[in-house]
């Protein structure tokens, strides 16, 4: 039977995860930055871009996609662990009134 989920745990659980899964998108986001700048990708979009707004130059700066994406990830990573908390919290309120959500657990014969 779990009837309580400390709130504490799932904040450091809830925060190392997003802050790993932010990474992961950070290498990648550098991996396909520098795969569509080596192979020209970048040039036509940059091209495509300025065409579309009728701009007479537009480029991205590396720095400044970068600079969104950390700032954007770090605001994804807080508002996950508070959303995680906050469930958390209402699960356990609800369980002191429902008596919380019973597991049931069957041990299988490994041979069969």
């Amino acid at each position: 039977m779990v009837r309580r989920v400390d709130a504490w745990t799932v904040c450091k659980v809830s925060a190392l995860f997003y802050a790993s899964l932010l990474v992961v998108v950070l290498v990648a986001d550098a991996v396909l930055w520098l795969a569509a700048t080596a192979t020209g990708v970048m040039g036509h979009v940059d091209k495509f871009i300025a065409k579309l707004f009728a701009l007479q130059t537009f480029h991205f700066k590396v720095g400044q996609v970068v600079r969104a994406t950390v700032l954007g990830g770090i605001a994804l990573v807080v508002l996950g662990t508070v959303v995680n908390v906050v469930t958390a919290v209402l699960y356990n309120l609800i369980s002191d009134v429902v008596g919380g959500v019973e597991l049931g657990i069957v041990e299988e014969d490994p041979t069969r």
